[in-house]
Parts: structure tokens; sequence; C-alpha cells
């Protein structure tokens, strides 16, 4: 039986206590379920964006229950309605939290003002009329009536020491196959404050007016999904749509970035202004929430980058060339106090980090490798979810090697042209080796020029499901986003991207790929070991002695090598092209012991096929 969303009142300790300041209390908004967020409005001082409000005051939240804590960072809401309400100034002080596990919960709050208290966790302050709010309530077990898809009925994405993310709830292992573009996928003009700041000359057919409208996913917005409009009377429903086709196509993962200032698409900032980074605005953070929201809800992963290689140092370098900007500190804290509360997602730092291309001035200027080390620390410290942090490379740069064996560190997002299988493999192995396993992905794959191109010019997309999709996977990587490139036809390219429908060939064979691994092998527990194929035009992927997994690009002849393993497997043929059952080729069964022949597919052996041996 579904529960009535929650609404009540808790009141703060001290309400008999004789005292002239007035009594705060907070109100608790969402459905009190485990793995569902919780809203906690407090009324606090009034306050407005355009003054100190964001870097001078510290909402600080504790949840805890049989011992466990979570310390959660809390946000200025201005009204409590921005989003639709597109007010810049009130006295609602919000934090979100999500429970790991039911029963009674006790909460406490403060908020503090003074200079740059907000980046500073130890430092003092003049203690603000909430404070102390505290009170209890209770959590029940996980909703019913939860789609499947939904990270509800799994549970938070955390680190667990292995190759994969996992489902703290459901103990499911996370392989993703997303959209990598476009990356400036919230220039939306459905958002508040979002305009073009810099038209950009590589689109002249779009004119002078950039944004996104994603027009064709209108039609696929659905009665019931979240509604807001923009404070120039834009609707959203192009942008939710686009998700729920996305969602519908079995796409598991965005990549974006909320910050493409001064990048290829100047078009997304979180700020009132481009040039005011301490003013955060609040309706349009607001309405990103809501999208967000139903991104979980329907499935797809946050891979949030953090910044673009052309303004990964714009914060030091407006504050003088510092090493660690406060106007940073503010970003990092303002990102995961608003959206951190998310079950699925990850914090990555930027898109092709640490890339000079000596310019000389703000744009291409790389973080150094101290400077990544600050910045992961500062978001370990801050999370009080723990979510993975990862890193986005170029490949002329490396900037993994230094990282090796960082415990705070959970692996790289690579940008790589070829060698997808061999490069996954590397970084696997050298993290294992330095006592700490990555999860490692390939977030821009195929070249800056085309990336993924559209099913107009490669219906097949032999190239990236071979290389990419079953070579990644295959390698024991965590899976692929798709990067739409720069030279294809607007509005098919990366920023100019309007239709996913244009690529859902690709959208399908990923969902082929992902069904696959997460129905019929153990992948978590499989390494990968090319060596055992009688030749090179393939991969394997093996749990000795128990499951064989190998992926042909064609379906020639092979022998797989099972020499040191025992008894007999049987054989099944898979079709990585259009999917569907497992099917029997010429040979059924084969015995271990010394090489064994796989036989032939069960038709089209030109084609590229997997083999499933399973004891």
């Amino acid at each position: 039986m579904k529960l009535p969303t929650l609404l009540f009142i808790c009141v703060v300790a001290g309400i008999f206590q004789s005292t002239a300041k007035p009594v705060s209390t907070a109100t608790i908004t969402g459905e009190p379920f485990v793995w569902n967020s919780l809203t906690f409005s407090f009324e606090g001082p009034k306050a407005s964006e355009t003054e100190d409000t964001f870097l001078n005051h510290r909402l600080s939240v504790s949840f805890s229950k049989d011992g466990d804590i979570y310390e959660v960072p809390g946000y200025f809401a201005a009204d409590g309605n921005a989003g639709h309400s597109h007010a810049m100034d009130g006295n609602i002080w919000r934090a979100k939290f999500t429970p790991p596990k039911p029963g009674v919960w006790t909460y406490q709050a403060t908020l503090v003002y003074g200079d740059k208290v907000a980046i500073d966790a130890s430092a003092e302050g003049e203690m603000r009329s909430l404070s102390p709010a505290s009170g209890t309530f209770e959590v029940y077990p996980q909703a019913p009536q939860l789609e499947e898809k939904d990270f509800r009925t799994k549970g938070r994405l955390q680190y667990v020491g292995k190759r994969y993310l996992q489902f703290a709830g459901s103990g499911q292992y996370f392989l993703k196959g997303g959209a990598g573009s476009p990356e400036n996928f919230l220039a939306f003009d459905g958002f508040d404050g979002t305009w073009d700041a810099a038209q950009n000359p590589e689109f002249p057919s779009l004119g002078e007016d950039q944004l996104h409208h994603f027009g064709p996913h209108r039609k696929d917005w659905k009665d019931g999904d979240p509604k807001w409009s923009s404070e120039t009377n834009k609707d959203n429903k192009g942008i939710i749509g686009m998700i729920n086709y996305l969602s519908e196509q079995g796409v598991n993962s965005m990549y974006f970035m909320p910050l493409t200032l001064e990048g290829d698409g100047c078009d997304v900032w979180p700020w009132i202004s481009p040039e005011d980074d301490t003013a955060y605005d609040v309706s349009k953070l607001a309405q990103w929430e809501q999208l967000f929201q139903h991104m979980q809800d329907n499935g797809i992963f946050l891979n949030i980058l953090l910044t673009e290689t052309e303004n990964e140092s714009l914060f030091e370098v407006r504050e003088g060339d510092c090493n660690f900007a406060d106007s940073r500190k503010l970003y990092y804290r303002e990102m995961i106090a608003r959206f951190g509360h998310h079950l699925a997602l990850n914090w990555n730092l930027g898109e092709e980090n640490g890339w000079n291309d000596e310019k000389g001035d703000i744009i291409g200027r790389g973080n150094t490798s101290e400077q990544r080390h600050l910045f992961i620390d500062f978001i370990r410290e801050l999370d009080p979810y723990n979510h993975a942090i990862t890193v986005h490379e170029i490949e002329m740069v490396d900037i993994y090697t230094d990282l090796l064996g960082k415990k705070a560190f959970n692996g790289p997002s690579l940008q790589r042209h070829e060698h997808y299988n061999a490069i996954v493999q590397e970084w696997i192995q050298k993290s294992e080796q330095a006592g700490h396993p990555w999860i490692v992905s390939m977030d821009e794959p195929l070249g800056w020029e085309y990336g993924l191109k559209p099913d107009a010019d490669d219906p097949e997309h032999d190239i990236p499901r071979q290389e990419v999709l079953w070579g990644t996977t295959m390698a024991g990587g965590a899976g692929v986003d798709w990067y739409f490139g720069w030279q294809n036809n607007a509005p098919t390219s990366d920023l100019s991207s309007e239709d996913m429908r244009v690529r859902e060939n690709m959208w399908k064979q990923t969902k082929v790929a992902l069904d696959f691994f997460n129905t019929h092998i153990p992948f978590a527990e499989m390494e990968a070991d090319n060596p055992l194929l009688s030749h090179e035009e393939g991969y394997v992927l093996a749990k000795p002695n128990e499951h064989y997994l190998v992926y042909l690009k064609e379906g020639k002849p092979s022998q797989l090598n099972l020499s040191d393993a025992k008894g007999s497997f049987q054989v099944f043929w898979f079709n990585p092209r259009t999917g569907g059952e497992l099917q029997t080729g010429s040979v059924k069964k084969v015995d271990a012991g010394d090489w064994a022949i796989l036989g032939t597919p069960p038709s089209n052996p030109e084609r590229d096929w997997a083999v499933l041996l399973k004891r």
C-alpha cells in the first residue's frame, strides 16, 4: 500500500525554553521510504541571490540512526518554490536526505553566518535563528509500485573495491551505456537564466538562437511528468521528453556539464550571471533538480563533468592565479548540497582535464596534479554519500599515473580513438597492482571529429559496436557514453543535437550488450583473458572453469584454450547486432583439458558473434 507523501512539522529542541528568539521548524516533504529523497525545509533569515548569501552562510544537517551519521550540506532555497515562482529571495533553507535504511531517524540542523564559512567546515561564525533545529522522522521499507528501472528499486550506487559500482540495495553491479552528447545538455531554453553567451560560428545554420529546444522530443512528454516553465514562458516538454525517449531505448547514463562558460558552448553556468561565480541562480538550479530527479526515476545515471577543458582553471584565474579558489570550493559545495542526494551519479572533475594548449589564457589552461589531489580530497570530505569521483582526460596527456592508489579516487573517464580493449585492460591492471581497483569507462570514443555518427551515415555501426562497446565491456570496463563529434551536420553533432532518434540503431545495440551482460554472465567476477583465444580477432572474458565469454569480430573457426579447466561446457551463440535468445551452432558441447573447437555460428559467419561457454 502506498503511503501518502510525508508532510509534517518537527519542533526544534528548546521550544519550551523561555527565549525572545523566534523558534524555527522544519517541514519535511517526500514519501518516507528507503532510498527516496526527503526534503527538509527550514524557515530562517531572509536572504537574496544577489547578496553574500552563498559564500557566507553554512547550513549543515546531521542525520543519524544506530550509529550511522550523515553530515549533509544544505542550501538557500529562496521562497521554497523557486523552480516555479522564479523567486530570487526568501527565507527558506533546505537540505535533502536519502535514507539508506528504515526506522526512526534523528536530525539536527545548524545555520552559521560569517566570512566564507560555507567553504570551511571548521570556521566559526554567528548562529542564525533556525539553529538548533532538530527532530525525528520515521522511514519505511522500499516504496512499492516503482518501475524496475527506477534507481529507488536498487539503492545508491557505491564503490566497493571492484571494477564496477554496486547498488547498495539490490547488490547488482552497474554497467553503463549512455549518451555522451550533447555535453551542453543543460543549455536548454526552458531553464531560467539560460542564454548563449557566445554564439558559436561552428553552427551558422542555427542562427542567433543556439540553445537546445529538443523539439522532436516534445511528443515524448507524458501526462504526469514534471512540469515547469522558464521566466520567458518556455516549457520543459522537450528535455523531459528526451529523457523519456532515452530511457525507453534502454539508455542508462548521461554525460553533461553544469559549466560550459568559456568552453565549446559557453551557454551553461549555475549562477545568475556568467561574471558572478558566487551568486547562484536558485530557480535555475531548482529546475535542474526536477530534471535530474526525472532522470533518476527513469534509470539514467548522472555523469556530471564539473568543468570543461577550456574553463578548468576559470575559478583560479579569476582569483589571481591561486591554487584552489574559494569560488571553486563554493561550486563543489553547491553541487553536492543540491544534487548529491541522488542515488546514481559520479563527480567527474572535468572534461579533457590537464590539457594545456599553450594559448596562455583561461582557455586550455590545465589543472595540475597537485590541484587534482586537492579537488578530489575536498569533494570526498564534503560528500556525505561517498559518490564515485572520476576525471576525464585527453589522450595526449597522462593524468592518471599520479592518481594510482589514491583511495579517494575511483577511476578514469577515458577519451580514446582506438585500441579500446587494450587500453581499458591496461588501466584496470595498473590500478589493481596499485592496490585500489578502478572503475574504467570509455566516455569519448571514436574521435572528436565525428564520434558516433548518425544512423543515416553509419547504419550498422560495426566499428562502434565491435571496437568500443564490446571491446570496452569485454576488457572489464564499466561501460560507454557515446560522443557525437563536432563535424557531423547540424543538428546531429555534439552541441547541435536536438533529436536522439537519429542514433536509435546504436541505442538498440547498446541495450543488446547491457541486457546480455546483466542476464547471462557474472561479469563482475570475470577477468579479461584474450590469450585464451586462438587468434587476435576477438576478446575473452572468463571466470575460469565456470564461464567463458568469447567475442569474435567474425564467426570464423576458433579455438579456446581450456587446458586448465575441467569437465565439459555447453556452447551457446549470441547475436550482438540484434540480440535475442541464446542459439546453438555447429558445436553444442566441448570438453576441457585441451584447446576446444568452438565450431561455426548458426548463421552469418562473416559477421560478429559472442560465444558463451557454461560449465
